[in-house]
């Protein structure tokens, strides 16, 4: 394992990547395509991997791309190289690709009382806000969306089944249709390193080189790409601790028609500050390494689940979310890459 002295001697773009490698797609069967979402209102396909090829044309947001092979390009310093090769028709460049799959799932007829987590597995679905009678479309969902699954319900009109679930922002309740829904298992949501002491665990997000870091004692154990925030909508500096936590977060903001944001189902959220900043899975772009968020700090939707887990306070099974004030796992946020002394935090 990495030491936090060790990482903080790594230099040259190779050693970053080979520590930093990331698999974007989900897993999938041999023989079969990878699948890729548009997130951006539209993206260009050019005729290689670099944004001085030529332009052969352009794909629409939620359009479903065949992705045959994920390949570097573009320019060296690029903070994110990463383009698509989308069979014989040409190049995309992979931030505004959302890497899906297509999993149907089997419903589960009864919930718990107290309620399950599930993700959508599909590229997208459709929810509605009503159904049996007068049913009104809700808010697509997409791929990696969390949501808090109460019930198994029947729609009256025609006998099929739904997965009733809740939206704190409102309130109120949305359904969607379980085949498109995985349960989540008990074991997948349980903490991480929970034989660590909790004042062993620390991390860092360094702004300007885009890097979310995490210790135990001195022991670097996990590391991802992120993009904070841009702008004037910065992420703050300074220390903070992890108070504050949600499975599933519906999250509306911005102003005016450029800035304006509605996001159903964000996943993973660990708040580290009381105007929302958070770390949270990301599904609107695949852009990491540079800055271009509202202040939050978005991750892969793997990655911040996994801050999640690893993190203090731990949401109790059947809990919509949990507030601990003066609680929580230590965050710094740096400005600077430069070696910043840790004080011992008790």
């Amino acid at each position: 394992m990495l030491t936090r002295r060790d990482f903080l001697k790594l230099s040259g773009a190779g050693m970053l990547a080979a520590l930093l490698a990331e698999h974007a797609f989900p897993a999938h069967a041999e023989g079969t395509a990878m699948l890729g979402r548009v997130a951006y209102s539209s993206i260009r396909l050019y005729s290689a991997p670099h944004r001085d090829a030529g332009r052969l044309g352009t794909f629409r947001f939620d359009t479903l791309l065949e992705v045959s092979e994920q390949l570097p390009g573009g320019e060296w310093d690029d903070t994110n190289r990463t383009w698509y090769r989308i069979g014989e028709q040409g190049y995309v460049h992979s931030g505004g690709v959302q890497p899906v799959d297509n999993v149907l799932n089997r419903a589960l007829a009864e919930i718990p009382a107290g309620g399950l987590i599930g993700e959508v597995t599909v590229p997208w679905t459709e929810s509605w806000w009503a159904i049996n009678r007068r049913p009104f479309a809700g808010p697509k969902l997409y791929y990696a969306t969390s949501h808090y699954i109460e019930e198994t319900v029947i729609d009256e009109r025609d006998g099929s089944l739904w997965y009733k679930a809740y939206d704190h922002l409102y309130p109120a309740y949305y359904y969607v249709r379980p085949e498109h829904v995985r349960i989540l298992a008990s074991e997948e949501l349980f903490p991480l390193s929970a034989h660590v002491p909790p004042e062993d665990k620390y991390i860092e997000v360094r702004l300007d080189s885009q890097l979310v870091l995490a210790f135990e004692g001195d022991e670097l154990v996990f590391s991802a790409r992120t993009a904070t925030g841009k702008n004037e909508f910065f992420t703050p500096s300074g220390w903070f601790r992890t108070f504050h936590k949600r499975p599933t977060a519906h999250m509306v903001g911005g102003d005016g028609s450029t800035t304006f944001y509605d996001l159903a189902g964000v996943p993973w959220n660990t708040y580290i500050t009381d105007n929302g900043i958070s770390f949270h899975g990301t599904f609107w772009h695949n852009d990491y390494g540079a800055p271009r968020s509202h202040g939050c700090i978005n991750l892969r939707p793997q990655d911040a689940l996994w801050i999640y887990r690893w993190t203090m306070p731990q949401v109790p099974p059947g809990q919509h979310y949990i507030l601990e004030e003066s609680q929580g796992t230590f965050v710094r946020v740096l400005e600077t890459t430069q070696p910043v002394p840790r004080r011992r935090m008790r």
